[in-house]
């Protein structure tokens, strides 16, 4: 009676609920290794749990199984069915990952006798011998490989001209290796020191998890190159006063990769206000679906939350059309009722003319919904532009429409290609920095209006 029943592994879990209801068992899934595990503030941050509360975590499971083979109190050797030496390590993964028909329990590899004397091992990799072109406008040195860098910004660079792959930084040497060989990076490494010390590389991608921008943007200007930075460049105004205090003292561009307003239809929509001389009404809908509770983004310290972290980019976009910083912003938001995270918010920001602008940032849609949808209105004209594929613009009670017939553009390629000719032609600098260090300055205003329930004035930084 009252027993428990742990399931160990991935295994089925039909009760039969009669027998669970006349002893009241209970069941209990294990999670592998204990606690700690898939715990990012553990597993990454380090930060153990107090043993009072906690006895037993992932790591304390570890020390206290070495200990006890130590101790002898645990006889591990009859589960080892094959010995290699070290030099033949190749062979032991080759049996170990099916590629041998031989049965195995475990494999264990051995060392030799004596003292043995451990090499650091390298922290730079060499990939190709192919030389740098030193006539392209931009020689690169990337910092970070994720899910973006792979997936959207390193393809789209390889088909451009005037972008030379040299150095790529990396947190493992393993993943730089293959991202390396994949992209025709010069070399890999794990120490970002090889990138920004490298006369080569005349720019650096800050391409890493949001709390590491800062830092990365500072230290690339200091060592003389131009700065490519995803969103966002900081994630609180002290972070942003530095960046601005390090541009100041740089004779390097800065360039934030806020790629939406470099677009080819988000170009056409700007045209086609471009002779209204009267405030603008612009609304901008974001269907951007629900994340993992336990996402780096919803992280304060790494991520910043997603109004920092993504809707900086609709912040930017709606600067681009009204041609000015915004002034004055108000936030307001749906409760979160523990499965949101601040992110089902309606931010209202004021320019400098009267121009007025919406973002609705949404995460409880649907994700059939497309994400995107600006709608523009002033000086008798109206635009609509559906996720960067369609726009419709209306004037003298005419509709012209245009398609993106072969696929969507968000202006990935062509923020690069002004970032390369501003840095050939040695400026003016593709977004205004006043544009840059506003847009962000608004979405930290948009967290403290949301959670005060005030509208916040952009406050100038304390900078000549």
């Amino acid at each position: 009676d009252r027993a428990r029943v742990v399931a160990i592994g991935a295994v089925g879990m039909t009760i039969p609920r009669r027998i669970y209801y006349e002893k009241e068992l209970t069941f209990l899934v294990s999670r592998s290794y204990g606690p700690g595990r898939y715990d990012p503030t553990y597993e990454e941050g380090g930060h153990d749990y107090p043993l009072g509360y906690v006895r037993w975590t992932e790591g304390r499971n570890l020390v206290a199984f070495v200990d006890l083979i130590s101790e002898e109190r645990i006889d591990v050797h009859p589960l080892i069915t094959h010995r290699f030496p070290i030099e033949q390590a190749a062979d032991a993964y080759h049996m170990i990952t099916g590629k041998s028909e031989e049965p195995f329990l475990s494999v264990m590899m051995t060392y030799p006798e004596g003292e043995i004397k451990l090499e650091a091992a390298p922290r730079l990799i060499g990939i190709t011998e192919r030389p740098a072109e030193p006539s392209s406008p931009i020689c690169l040195g990337a910092l970070g490989a994720g899910n973006f860098a792979t997936t959207v910004l390193f393809p789209t660079l390889r088909r451009l001209r005037g972008v030379e792959f040299i150095g790529l930084a990396t947190a493992t040497g393993m993943k730089g290796a293959q991202v390396g060989r994949r992209y025709g990076f010069l070399y890999a490494t794990t120490d970002e020191a090889e990138i920004l010390g490298d006369e080569r590389i005349n720019a650096i991608a800050v391409l890493t998890r949001h709390h590491l921008h800062t830092r990365q943007v500072i230290d690339g200007l200091r060592a003389g190159k131009h700065v490519f930075c995803e969103k966002p460049l900081a994630l609180n105004r002290e972070e942003l006063v530095e960046v601005a205090a390090a541009l100041q003292g740089s004779d390097r561009m800065l360039m934030v990769g806020f790629n939406r307003r470099f677009a080819p239809m988000a170009v056409q929509l700007k045209t086609f206000f471009a002779g209204v001389h009267e405030p603008l009404v612009m609304h901008y809908r974001v269907n951007a679906g629900p994340l993992p509770a336990d996402h780096w983004l919803y992280d304060p310290v790494q991520g910043g939350g997603r109004i920092i972290g993504e809707a900086c980019h609709f912040i930017d976009f709606l600067t681009f059309l009204a041609g000015a910083p915004p002034v004055r912003v108000q936030c307001q938001g749906l409760p979160d009722d523990g499965r949101y995270r601040e992110d089902n918010v309606i931010l209202t920001l004021m320019y400098p003319d009267g121009s007025l602008g919406t973002v609705a940032y949404l995460a409880g849609g649907d994700r059939g919904l497309p994400k995107e949808r600006i709608e523009v209105f002033g000086g008798g004209r109206a635009a609509v532009m559906d996720d960067f594929r369609r726009l419709e613009t209306f004037s003298g009670g005419r509709r012209n429409l245009r398609r993106a017939w072969l696929r969507q553009d968000k202006g990935h390629r062509a923020v690069w290609e002004a970032f390369a000719a501003a840095v050939a032609a040695g400026g003016p600098p593709p977004i205004p920095y006043d544009h840059l260090l506003a847009v962000t300055m608004a979405s930290f205003a948009a967290v403290e209006s949301l959670r005060s329930g005030e509208i916040v004035t952009l406050k100038p930084l304390p900078l000549e």
